[in-house]
């Protein structure tokens, strides 16, 4: 088990580093967006190594996250950017989910926490959705950085605020609270919108009137960069609404007890 919390610590580190140092090669708000990454992966290594409750599902988020991207790349572009990369790529993520399973690992990390109670199936479905948020707050917050041509003022801030609430809605449901429950919904409903007006926009005749030459490129990339946001948060969005079924009865109990 040490070996393999090893080795997602070290694959973590080492993409801490590579984001790290994009910060100094990119422009613009995906500078942003390369610190956020490289503190989101440090994060990790830190929770890990604590141990934290919280960081083997968190850790799992950044694979998924990771392996989604891989997946449809290949979908959409039926390669992988470079065979010797694209493998290296696909291989490091399912290497951190991989090591971080296993019920010995899991004592080690989630049961740390005496309110995540395992022995019922909806805490299962939660500790699920945890994860993929992790993996939805990253890509809200990738939509957020994109280049102003590929979205819109108003769906960059409405990403942003959604990774937020997200993440909110996240850290108080992994500290047991309900009303987490309540937030992570409201966001996961919203993103769906998000995601819709998104996929709309680089469709819309209005986006595409302007393809030329080397502009119909650059717009055609925005597609994909947009696609490939969508496709990481929408598992989130449908775990979160997962969630919502799976603890309709507490939720409901929550809402109707009187308060002091």
């Amino acid at each position: 088990m040490k070996a393999r919390r090893a080795l997602a610590v070290a694959i973590l580190g080492i993409y801490a580093v590579i984001h790290g140092a994009a910060v100094f090669h990119v422009e613009g708000a995906l500078r942003y967006c390369a610190a956020f990454f490289a503190m989101a992966c440090a994060v990790g290594v830190v929770g890990l190594l604590r141990p934290a409750f919280w960081a083997r599902r968190y850790a799992i988020g950044i694979g998924i996250a990771g392996l989604l991207n891989c997946a449809v790349y290949f979908a959409y572009f039926q390669d992988l950017a470079g065979w010797c990369f694209g493998i290296a790529q696909l291989a490091a993520f399912a290497t951190i989910v991989v090591a971080l399973l296993g019920k010995r690992m899991r004592a080690h990390y989630d049961e740390r926490a005496p309110h995540w109670k395992f022995d019922h199936w909806t805490m299962h479905v939660l500790a699920g959705a945890l994860s993929l948020n992790v993996a939805g707050i990253g890509m809200l917050a990738y939509y957020a950085c994109m280049d102003e041509t590929w979205t819109t003022p108003q769906l960059r801030a409405g990403a942003f605020g959604l990774a937020v609430v997200m993440s909110v809605g996240s850290i108080l449901s992994a500290r047991g609270r309900i009303l987490g429950l309540f937030v992570m919904t409201g966001a996961a409903v919203a993103s769906v919108w998000l995601g819709w007006s998104a996929i709309e926009h680089v469709t819309s005749p209005a986006y595409r009137m302007n393809e030329c030459g080397l502009w119909q490129e650059w717009l055609a990339w925005g597609r994909w960069e947009t696609i490939k946001s969508i496709v990481g948060f929408a598992p989130a969005a449908l775990g979160s609404i997962a969630c919502f079924a799976a603890f309709l009865g507490p939720m409901i109990r929550f809402v109707r007890a009187p308060r002091r």
